[in-house]
């Protein structure tokens, strides 16, 4: 019952960022936001995959959130102009 509790409150605070990603005053404000609600995603998945206990949702969160970092690295490297 913690699992979904957690869960639940971590998710409000992914919706929270929305609002940072649409309303950011700068593309900084956009990436960090973006990048915090792959995070949050990879962390509800792991959550689940512990509550279920089946150790496929903690991969599959692990790959969302690897590639949400490569992702974020990407954006920035083009940003800077190296792409």
């Amino acid at each position: 019952m913690d699992f979904i509790i957690v869960g639940i409150i971590i998710s409000l605070l992914a919706i929270v960022l929305i609002y940072r990603l649409v309303k950011g005053p700068h593309v900084i404000d956009r990436m960090v936001a973006s990048d915090s609600i792959d995070v949050i995603i990879g962390l509800v998945m792991v959550l689940y995959g512990c509550y279920e206990e089946r150790s496929l949702f903690l991969d599959l969160g692990l790959i969302v959130t690897l590639l949400g970092f490569i992702g974020t690295i990407l954006v920035s490297k083009y940003m800077e102009g190296d792409i």
